[in-house]
């Protein structure tokens, strides 16, 4: 049986954007059940988890008689060549999807990731308002430079949604909760084509459940610490 991990809780604005769901929406995709290992923030630390993921983050994918597998790109293309399936056929734009998988994890996630930093961690009022427009042109550049890449196509690589598909979309949600992708219609039509896909829609389903679930728990338990006080 396969066993991804991932977070117990996020902050609101990371529910359905925490990477585990990259591995989630692919495994739905090729059709493999799964379970799921849910981490809190002192056992993602641990000494037992980072010998599975040194950076103590999400997600990882533990496979009886594999080695666990850890960062979502590498993930989801293992899953997908396993799989044999959301690859093209033709050697070259299977080759070329995973330049775009990447693609969509170097070059333009880091922009995005910029973005958000100052937005959900920067503190200092003045800090933010001196780099925020900063990082938001700089993304704004690099989405526009995707967009014109993409051009009038359905999907980024061959006739059929890949994981180049996946992972772009899965990247893009970040630059959607910025609001970055204003005026970019070409964009907003390809990502709403992917996350409209039921494997997206069921796994993003599956994370904010357990998400609000634990939500709701620490919300209980508070207002008994609180009422017991």
């Amino acid at each position: 049986m396969i066993r991804i991990t991932a977070m117990k809780w996020a902050p609101p604005f990371a529910a359905g954007q925490v990477r585990d769901h990259r591995v989630r929406w692919v495994l739905r995709e090729v059709g493999w059940p799964y379970e799921v290992r849910l981490l809190d923030a002192p056992g993602m630390k641990s000494a037992e988890y980072r010998r599975a993921q040194p950076f103590g983050q999400v997600p990882v994918l533990e496979e009886d008689g594999r080695p666990p597998l850890f960062e979502s790109g590498a993930v989801v293309l293992d899953v997908a060549t396993r799989a044999g399936q959301l690859l093209p056929a033709d050697p070259g734009e299977r080759a070329l999807a995973t330049c775009w998988v990447i693609a969509a994890l170097n070059s333009i996630e880091p922009y995005l990731m910029n973005v958000a930093e100052v937005a959900y961690f920067t503190k200092d009022p003045a800090q933010k308002a001196a780099r925020r427009p900063v990082v938001e042109e700089a993304a704004r550049t690099r989405l526009r430079e995707l967009q014109d890449a993409l051009g009038t196509r359905t999907w980024i690589v061959g006739d059929d949604f890949s994981v180049a598909d996946l992972m772009l979309s899965s990247v893009l949600k970040i630059a959607h909760r910025l609001e970055l992708l204003d005026g970019l219609e070409a964009l907003q039509a390809y990502t709403a084509r992917c996350w409209e896909r039921p494997a997206h829609r069921e796994a993003i389903a599956e994370q904010c459940a357990t998400i609000d679930a634990h939500q709701l728990q620490d919300m209980h338990y508070e207002a008994l610490k609180q009422k017991r006080a």
